[in-house]
């Protein structure tokens, strides 16, 4: 989106020099996930998907972790017969730095409802089952915090009960972060607001997200003895149309060693998602190696789903959707505001949901 700062050519290159890049992307494989321990996090783009596939899917979700987004449908205008008519003008201002001008969060826990009784999201019963971690960094100038709180009084509406709710902000570790997600010691200064939006304030966010929503654990390794493989993503998109869709071609898993087929016992699953600007096409294998995530997963027997959006391009869109820049994506968003005219983005027809419930489905065994 035009609010987040964009890379230049020298990033690009990056990118596409990076030897992670050019790791082959085989069709996504099956493991040992338990498909009742199965969870969502994200920051920003990320975290307003996260956010929408926890509710749209709340039934196999058991907890997300939302790294400053807002609440569900907070984009959205009205309910059409065929999906929703949702502004970029709405996610860009009231979803993200004017929270005052959104509709009262009853208006959202509404549209979960009607969304639901029409049978294109999980009953909103199962969300209360739900276990959530929302933070909002004090310094964050992107995603104003009182969005983030917003997103944790709808989740209260939806009857998740307080003790489920871990809400992070102002006067708790890691507090003056940025628009970032927050590690202990690598990325920018605490309080930037800058690329890769990924800041060292000494505070484990990845822990604690793990945390909120499994329960004790294990400590993090200090060296990991699991692998990435990269996958092929096409194949979850209708016509393999990826780049038109705001995805990547390949994805990214993170598997423990103890999580490899023929593990004894099944492992968890973790869906991890990167924000605008923080794609491999931009950040190679930096999100997906360096944000802490892994090392618990490591000790923890979580494997890591790191799905990956694309930067789209007016020349990558079919010619009926490329009417209007607001149908771009050029800073590889993830779709929380119906980019490509798809109406149905926050349900689970949506085709960015969809491709990344049937990766899940696969890797658990439930699915093609």
């Amino acid at each position: 989106m035009t609010c987040f700062v964009r890379r230049g050519l020298a990033w690009l290159l990056l990118a596409v020099a990076s030897p992670n890049a050019a790791l082959a992307a085989d069709p996504l494989g099956r493991f040992p996930i338990n498909p009742d321990q199965v969870s969502v996090a994200g920051i920003s783009s990320g975290a307003f998907m996260a956010n929408q596939l926890h509710i749209a899917h709340s039934a196999g979700i058991m907890g997300a972790g939302i790294v400053a987004g807002g609440p569900y449908g907070c984009a959205v205008d009205r309910l059409t017969d065929d999906g929703v008519s949702a502004l970029a003008s709405l996610a860009v201002g009231p979803c993200m730095s004017v929270p005052s001008l959104l509709r009262p969060v009853t208006s959202y826990a509404g549209l979960v409802s009607d969304l639901a009784a029409r049978g294109w999201i999980d009953p909103p019963q199962n969300v209360m089952r739900g276990r959530v971690y929302l933070f909002a960094g004090k310094a964050d100038s992107v995603v104003a915090a009182q969005s983030v709180e917003l997103g944790a009084s709808l989740y209260r509406t939806l009857g998740v009960p307080a003790p489920q709710i871990t809400f992070r902000d102002r006067d708790l570790p890691g507090a003056g972060a940025g628009h970032s997600w927050v590690t202990p010691n690598f990325g920018n200064a605490c309080d930037a607001n800058a690329p890769p939006f990924i800041n060292k304030c000494g505070y484990d966010q990845a822990g604690e997200v793990l945390k909120t929503i499994y329960g004790p654990l294990k400590a993090p390794v200090d060296r990991l003895a699991g692998r990435i493989v990269a996958f092929d993503q096409t194949e979850f998109v209708p016509g393999a149309a990826t780049k038109a869709n705001g995805l990547s071609d390949t994805g990214y898993l993170y598997v423990p060693k103890d999580c490899e087929a023929g593990a004894a016992s099944p492992c968890r699953l973790s869906i991890t998602l990167h924000g605008c600007l923080q794609s491999a096409e931009l950040l190679g294998d930096e999100f997906y190696t360096r944000i802490g995530v892994n090392e618990w997963a490591d000790s923890n027997r979580i494997v890591v789903l790191y799905p990956q959006a694309h930067a789209t391009t007016v020349s990558e869109l079919p010619a009926q959707n490329a009417l209007s820049l607001a149908n771009t994506n050029p800073n590889g968003c993830w779709n929380w505001w119906g980019y490509g005219f798809d109406a149905r983005f926050l349900t689970k027809q949506g085709v960015q949901i969809n491709a990344i419930w049937s990766m899940v489905r696969r890797l658990s065994g439930q699915g093609n």
